[in-house]
């Protein structure tokens, strides 16, 4: 109670709280990015095949989109401290995703789309931290949670309705590029919402810009320590694509009349809709008892529903509860870890901090999925294998947060 009058001083000016334009701008760019985003992952595959390009190529440009992105979460957290204002690099970023991924739809040779898949996630990770740290000075550091929740429940509901518009539109016939182009309107809204809405706050950056491993280590011993953490938990936290998988090739046909593809496809929308609505309680939740502790929470959670995909039968009834239960501790992972990153940082290190965790987690989603999918490979009648080994992983990284001695919270 006796901080706060020093957190609520670091809110924006003018606002009340957590809920102001600037919030609600950032959580629908986020909405309106991830429609965009759905459609396109949607018909990405279809429209390669009649290019001509196979299931190898698109490995390749999704190798290549997600290494590259990787490195533009570090720039772009980097040039977050350095420059005066953080909404332009934010807003520049959802405008080149935008028109990146909506190109895809008049691409006519494979290459062409690797270069837009490839310049759409340059500009999708070099957002990502000027946007967290928007969303950090917009919101009273009180209710951090809140304001991150309602970011991540309007970028997961944004996965559902971009699905279930995918779907809608290749049921009525539309071209699978017709779908690729659309996506350029929620594009567009996502860079509007940004540019309209969010207010900025002023930000003096350091008169000599600091070397990488400078701004590295500016960001302290405290966030750190939580890196690895995070690392270790998230090379156990593979890819909900290889769920999917693992729906599509246990269930077929069992659940009334659906196909185990279309049954998978039901389960990772039901994935996106627990995680839209349980982001913001979550994040409520971690105003009031603490972020670490509901990292840990979500970080046991997340490996008792990896080792339930493990030891139980994939039924309908008990992929459904696993999918219902990898929403939920998805949700618990994304919103109290943006938030505790801002609580340990400071300000002169936001915009490197955040980039930096976002970097890390993104190592972590591949470690995990080399580790899933190689074992899977292996054994392929024994998936379990690496269902394990990634739970280990997972409960490890709960462990290191949770004895982690606890860091003072800065009011600066």
């Amino acid at each position: 109670m006796s901080r706060a009058p020093a957190q609520r001083a670091q809110a924006e000016p003018g606002t009340s709280g957590w809920l102001n334009r600037s919030t609600i701008g950032v959580s629908l760019a986020s909405l309106f990015s991830d429609v965009a985003h759905e459609l396109a992952t949607a018909v990405l595959p279809v429209v390669l095949l009649g290019l001509g390009s196979g299931a190898g190529f698109l490995g390749i440009i999704e190798g290549s989109a997600d290494g590259l992105s990787a490195i533009a979460k570090l720039w772009g957290g980097i040039q977050a401290d350095r420059v005066k204002r953080r909404k332009p690099l934010a807003a520049f970023g959802y405008l080149v995703t935008a028109l990146g991924t909506a190109a895809i739809g008049i691409s006519t040779h494979g290459w062409q789309v690797l270069v837009c898949r490839a310049f759409a996630w340059v500009g999708r990770g070099s957002r990502s931290a000027a946007r967290d740290v928007l969303m950090t000075e917009a919101a009273d550091p009180a209710a951090h949670g809140k304001a991150f929740g309602m970011e991540r429940a309007g970028d997961a509901a944004g996965a559902v309705i971009g699905q279930l518009l995918a779907l809608l539109l290749i049921s009525l016939g539309t071209p699978a590029r017709q779908v690729m182009r659309w996506s350029l309107l929620p594009g567009l809204l996502a860079f509007l919402a940004i540019s309209v809405l969010v207010v900025e706050r002023p930000h003096v950056p350091p008169q000599e810009p600091r070397t990488f491993r400078a701004s590295v280590s500016g960001t302290g011993q405290p966030f750190q320590r939580y890196l690895a953490g995070i690392l270790l938990f998230g090379s156990g936290d593979f890819s909900r694509t290889l769920l999917i998988l693992y729906a599509v090739q246990h269930v077929q046909g069992s659940l009334f009349t659906l196909t185990g593809t279309t049954l998978a496809i039901s389960l990772y929308v039901l994935h996106n809709a627990v995680s839209a609505l349980a982001a913001f309680p979550i994040g409520a939740i971690s105003d009031r008892i603490g972020r670490r502790r509901v990292i840990v929470v979500g970080y046991v959670f997340a490996a008792l529903t990896t080792m339930g995909f493990a030891l139980l039968t994939p039924t309908p009834g008990v992929l459904g509860a696993l999918f219902f239960c990898s929403g939920a501790y998805i949700a618990c992972e994304e919103v109290a870890e943006k938030a505790y990153a801002a609580e340990l940082l400071s300000k002169d290190a936001r915009g490197t901090g955040m980039g930096v965790l976002a970097a890390v987690n993104g190592l972590g989603d591949m470690i995990a999925s080399a580790i899933v999918g190689g074992f899977w490979t292996v054994f392929p009648d024994q998936p379990s294998i690496g269902f394990v080994i990634a739970a280990s992983l997972q409960l490890l990284g709960a462990l290191v947060l949770a004895t982690a001695r606890p860091a003072p919270k800065l009011t600066v």
